[in-house]
């Protein structure tokens, strides 16, 4: 196989990878906030939205305990795609 196969190969594996990593993002969030109740009459309620806001949902793995093992997936699979999306434009530029 020649670079630009590895590069069509990896880019492509990475843009696969990194939206599998957005649908499951969106999916803990919709699947994940409803623990987010117990700070329903909590000043601090204000907060946590403005965190979750702020940080693109990334804070739901800290105020939602559930939600910490699906953020492992989250976590490889975001990496194994940025990895995969930097091999695929490295081979590119290598042909």
């Amino acid at each position: 196989m020649s670079n630009l196969d590895y590069a069509a190969l990896f880019l492509l594996s990475g843009i696969a990878l990194i939206s599998f990593t957005v649908l499951w993002q969106m999916y803990v969030v919709l699947s994940e906030i409803y623990t987010l109740d117990r700070y329903k009459d909590s000043p601090k309620l204000g907060w946590i939205a403005a965190a979750i806001f702020f940080s693109f949902s990334l804070a739901i793995y800290y105020f939602c305990p559930n939600s910490r093992k699906k953020g492992l997936v989250f976590l490889l699979s975001g990496a194994l795609g940025v990895l995969c999306y930097g091999l695929g434009m490295w081979f590119k530029n290598q042909a």
